[in-house]
C-alpha cells in the first residue's frame, strides 16, 4: 500500500558552536555521524532511520513554544522505555536535568538542555497512557 509520507524523516536543531554541538550530542546521547560539515551536522541513533541534523546559526533560536496555562512544550522530545536510567545517566553526563514529571495521563517525562539552552523532552510512556500500545510494537531494547 503506497502512502503520502511514513514517518518522521529529521528533526532540525539550531546551534551556535557545530563543533561543541556535535561533539555534545554525540558523547550524550550516543549519536552515529552520518555527515559533518560547518553548516550541519547529520546524526542518527544508531539502527534507527530519523536523523538529528544540528544547523548553524549565528544566534540561539527558540526550540519550544509556550501552551495554554504558561507551560513551555519542545517541539520534540525523545522517548525513553526507563525514565528513571535515563534521567540519572544524563545527570553523571554533566547534562542540566529538570525533575522527573509524573503526568496524569501516563506519561513520565523530563526536559534538558543542550549547549546553546535547546530544550529536549525525555518521555516515557506508561502502561495507562493511550499511547502505550502503539510504541510497545515498535520498542527495541
Amino acid at each position: 500500500m503506497r502512502k503520502i509520507v511514513s514517518k518522521v524523516s529529521g528533526i532540525f536543531i539550531p546551534v551556535t558552536n557545530m563543533r561543541r554541538s556535535a561533539e555534545w550530542y554525540i558523547r550524550v546521547f550516543e549519536l552515529e555521524i552520518i555527515e559533518h560539515s560547518e553548516s550541519c551536522t547529520g546524526l542518527a541513533f544508531p539502527g534507527e532511520a530519523t536523523f538529528l541534523n544540528l544547523w548553524k546559526v549565528d544566534r540561539p533560536q527558540p526550540t519550544q513554544f509556550e501552551a495554554i496555562g504558561g507551560y513551555k512544550i519542545p517541539y520534540y522530545n525523545f522517548e525513553s522505555f526507563d525514565i528513571e536510567f535515563s534521567h540519572a545517566s544524563l545527570k553523571e553526563k554533566g547534562v542540566e536535568v529538570m525533575p522527573i514529571v509524573d503526568d496524569a495521563g501516563g506519561v513520565r517525562y523530563f526536559d534538558c538542555l543542550d549547549p546553546d539552552g535547546n530544550l529536549i523532552g525525555i518521555v516515557e510512556e506508561l502502561p495507562s497512557s493511550i499511547y502505550y500500545p502503539h510504541k510497545q510494537k515498535y520498542r527495541r531494547d
